[in-house]
């Protein structure tokens, strides 16, 4: 079996559907997605299963056959008065994030994707427990480039899309930015020059997805956008961020959890 025949053959197809993303039917799956690269126990609030099942909402783990993503538990089926909502957990890191969210975006009623994460600020006025919503992104990779022809997919969200996020985020209590971003390789390529490189040129933060995730959700015609947390910023002294963390992390991480149940 060749899986990079999945987008052609349809066999091939059903089984990696299942096995990345634990949906058996492609129709399962909802015209709105939430998707992220970190565990869900880091982007929402620890009690988060309690808060939907308290809600009335149906919650389904959906069993994922690759070895790693199925010890964090698996993927959320979201179900409540006949509506459904998909969360994936699509694996951290470029690479990992890159395979999935192209099959992800291949299933044809998807129409919007929103992407949430963390990132590092270079800005001053970007503070710990922020939320910026990039409109553009520059790529400092080029792993997407090998599904995505980048002069045809560009690193950017949809204007709409982001209008109705930005929208939603200022009515949680949150700091919101739409400030240039950067997305990077790998963790050990940023050095303290790098990085104040970027600060120069006008990149306020920095993550190792956001590129991709807007490239290939255009090349295959979806609507997306990105929601960042400012979970550290490496230009400052760690003592110093201590000092910022906790209390804005708590509130910026239940403002991330609200946005994303209400898209």
């Amino acid at each position: 079996m060749v899986f990079g025949d999945f987008i052609k053959n349809e066999e091939v197809r059903k089984r990696v559907i299942k096995e990345e993303l634990g949906v058996e039917e492609e129709s399962e799956i909802p015209e709105r997605v939430v998707v992220t690269p970190m565990p869900f126990n880091t982007q929402f609030p620890k009690n988060f299963e309690d808060v939907l099942t308290n809600m009335g909402i149906k919650v389904n783990r959906l069993k994922i056959g690759d070895n790693i993503l199925s010890q964090l538990q698996g993927n959320l089926l979201l179900e409540k008065d006949g509506n459904k909502g998909f969360i994936a957990f699509l694996g951290r890191g470029l690479i990992e994030f890159t395979e999935r969210i192209r099959i992800l975006a291949t299933v044809q009623q998807i129409k919007d994707i929103l992407f949430i994460g963390t990132a590092g600020s270079l800005s001053n006025d970007i503070l710990i427990g922020d939320l910026n919503i990039p409109k553009y992104v520059i790529p400092f990779e080029n792993v997407s480039d090998f599904y995505v022809d980048p002069t045809v997919a560009i690193p950017q969200a949809d204007e709409t899309l982001l209008d109705e996020i930005f929208g939603c985020a200022k009515g949680t209590g949150t700091k919101v930015h739409s400030a240039l971003h950067a997305t990077l390789l790998l963790p050990y390529s940023e050095t303290t020059e790098f990085l104040n490189y970027l600060k120069n040129i006008g990149v306020s933060t920095i993550d190792m997805e956001v590129s991709a995730f807007y490239k290939i959700s255009r090349f295959y015609g979806k609507r997306a956008v990105a929601l960042l947390r400012i979970s550290d910023m490496p230009l400052i002294e760690l003592s110093k961020q201590k000092e910022l963390s906790k209390e804005r992390k708590e509130t910026a991480v239940n403002a991330v959890f609200k946005i994303a149940l209400r898209f």
